[in-house]
């Protein structure tokens, strides 16, 4: 019998309750994740099927090369950039994800924030709650830029939003795209280099996907490069940014401030200094999470699976 994995639902995604679950039958649950290597390890050794719910669930060589059993990863998600890919292929191990079914949700999520932070609701909210009557004079996003990092479905997504809105679009393609996909987003934006994206956006939106584990996107000499007073929005993934230096960039005034669905830590620890920032907004990876995505993608993670066994 074939044994399935489910390896870090925490906080829980997965409704373990539907009906679509019942041809499986060997299947172990973890609520929590994992603590280090060898607990995830400890966790898969029997496995042979690893349902991936977490995009900080690093599965790297070491791990693979541990599970002689594994063969099949099945991510809960769209994005493999914490999957080993070259190692799965090289020991056999098949691959798959969910692409495309959180488009429509993130971008969604992005454009929120992007409209929150601009507007400055959660400070009208607190204050009004502490029985004030705020004046807070706010900019209209109509002639602002607007700088996408990432020319996927979502980047694409939230570009064609701003444009509608009346934004000006620069977007930054961080991994190559061919000639015909730029073509299309020119019709619309400008395409640049990364550093030209940050000297000349009032409002970031990140939506791309790790390339350099070692390496953040945003670091302090990109983060030095963005425009006094920008905004900056992140719903990819945490580790894209430098959190210290983001902060420090807000404390001096040197940017205006930050929405943050991804952390580099999560669940985001309570010293995280971010926390205490008026002019920062935090969501808990809460992007995806849409009335009937969730179930959409259920359904064709067990499809996944059940196509794999």
């Amino acid at each position: 019998m074939n044994k399935i994995v489910i390896v870090d639902d925490e906080p829980q995604v997965i409704s373990y309750e539907s009906s679509l679950f019942d041809d499986l039958e060997e299947i172990t649950i973890y609520k929590s994740r994992p603590k280090n290597s060898r607990d995830l390890i400890d966790r898969l050794k029997e496995a042979h099927t690893v349902v991936v719910t977490k995009a900080n669930t690093i599965v790297n060589n070491n791990i693979i090369e541990n599970l002689p059993n594994l063969k099949h990863i099945a991510v809960f998600g769209p994005a493999l950039d914490h999957i080993d890919l070259n190692s799965a292929k090289r020991n056999n191990i098949i691959v798959t994800s969910i692409p495309n079914i959180l488009t429509n949700a993130v971008a969604e999520h992005a454009i929120s924030l992007m409209m929150s932070l601009n507007k400055k609701i959660p400070e009208l909210d607190r204050r009004i709650r502490s029985n004030e009557w705020p004046s807070i004079e706010t900019e209209l996003l109509e002639g602002k830029t607007l700088g996408v990092i990432g020319t996927g479905a979502i980047g694409e997504k939230v570009a064609r939003i701003g444009f509608n809105l009346g934004m000006k679009i620069i977007i930054s393609p961080v991994i190559r795209i061919d000639k015909i996909r730029t073509l299309s987003f020119q019709e619309f934006s400008k395409v640049s280099d990364l550093n030209y994206l940050l000297q000349n956006s009032d409002i970031i939106t990140i939506h791309t996907r790790i390339v350099d584990n070692n390496k953040y996107l945003l670091d302090k000499p990109e983060i030095s490069l963005m425009k006094n007073n920008s905004l900056l929005i992140n719903t990819a993934r945490g580790k894209l940014v430098n959190e210290e230096v983001l902060y420090n960039a807000i404390i001096s005034g040197k940017i205006g401030g930050a929405a943050l669905d991804v952390f580099e830590t999560e669940p985001i620890p309570e010293e995280n200094k971010l926390r205490e920032l008026h002019n920062v907004i935090l969501t808990s990876h809460n992007a995806g999470n849409a009335t009937g995505v969730v179930q959409q993608s259920i359904k064709k993670l067990i499809e996944n699976i059940k196509n794999n066994l």
